[in-house]
């Protein structure tokens, strides 16, 4: 385990390297700049002040040396000061970082909580009303995006329920009842669609399961139907659901910028999205370094946690 672990951490730096050049060159050659966004459009176009901010910020050297500067302060754990705001980026990132967690974690609760179920009972029911009606439900949650979902609830929820906040957020340390209630709308939000998924991995992997040898023999012995379906069959089903939660939990991560920005929520897909729009460099690209660690690292725990739910898979 610990071989495999070394291994894989080390894997990662490549990925992680990847991810940066790929974010650093992207962000130059968008249209737009960060000259124009500060100073205007009248002085950006004057040759000189221009000359001078792109000095100042370190932006008139060529791009691989300032992609190597830049790499270099990031392995001594300097992430820069924002063009935009002035301080220190990794200060603004363990703000938002909490915020976000938060938000992706309810959000796979939700989705396994109601995804995971209705996808055993449709399985099991397969062919009847309740696996019709789960699967109008996984249809819906897989088409309707999550932004639209997240701006009927906030329109709804004003008009009708105006006493029930859905906007903000609130630290769960400062007050965790206001915390829990504002931030379970845009959790979800995003769970709707995830957990979609979840049950129709889940119902097609039930059903695989008990059309298996063992889980008929368990039935001619005269097993109960219950034993034989939860004790035999759903074991073993869910060893591929883990790995789809794995990779819809990282998925997350990435899908909560729009949800963030409709909900109002101060975490750090929000602070992407403006960073984005301001051309502000050090934080986007310190931002999704943070990200691809994140995913990198769900990635890691989900393969874990497969090994340990099939005896079979080995890790190598």
């Amino acid at each position: 385990m610990l071989s495999y672990l070394i291994k894989r951490l080390v894997l990662m730096v490549p990925v992680l390297v990847g991810v940066s050049f790929l974010t650093f060159a992207l962000m130059r050659i968008i249209p737009g700049d960060i000259v124009t966004n500060m100073m205007g459009v009248s002085a950006s176009n004057n040759p000189e002040t221009r000359a001078r901010v792109l000095q100042e910020l370190g932006l008139d050297k060529p791009l691989l040396e300032q992609y190597v500067w830049w790499l270099g302060r990031i392995l001594r754990g300097d992430f820069g000061h924002s063009f935009v705001h002035g301080g220190p980026v990794l200060t603004e990132i363990l703000r938002c970082l909490p915020v976000t967690f938060e938000l992706c974690l309810i959000a796979m609760l939700s989705a396994i909580f109601f995804g995971v179920p209705l996808g055993v009972f449709a399985g099991v029911y397969s062919g009847k009303l309740p696996d019709t009606v789960a699967r109008l439900y996984a249809l819906l949650g897989i088409s309707a995006p999550g932004f639209f979902i997240g701006t009927l609830i906030v329109v709804l929820g004003a008009k009708y329920f105006p006493g029930v906040p859905t906007l903000g957020y609130v630290p769960f340390l400062e007050d965790p009842m206001a915390n829990l209630v504002r931030i379970i709308w845009p959790s979800v939000t995003l769970g709707i669609g995830v957990g979609a998924i979840l049950l129709r991995y889940t119902r097609g992997s039930v059903i695989d399961v008990l059309s298996e040898d063992y889980v008929r023999t368990a039935e001619a012995k005269g097993l109960p139907f219950f034993q034989v379906v939860y004790k035999h069959a759903v074991r073993n089903a869910l060893i591929p659901v883990i790995t789809a939660a794995g990779v819809w939990t990282a998925y997350l991560l990435g899908s909560s910028v729009l949800v963030e920005e409709v909900f109002a929520v101060p975490g750090l897909g929000r602070l992407v999205l403006s960073s984005i729009q301001n051309r502000d460099y050090p934080m986007i690209q310190a931002a999704v370094i943070f990200m691809s660690i994140g995913i990198c690292t769900i990635i890691l725990i989900t393969d874990i946690l497969v090994s340990f739910a099939d005896p079979r898979v080995k890790l190598q």
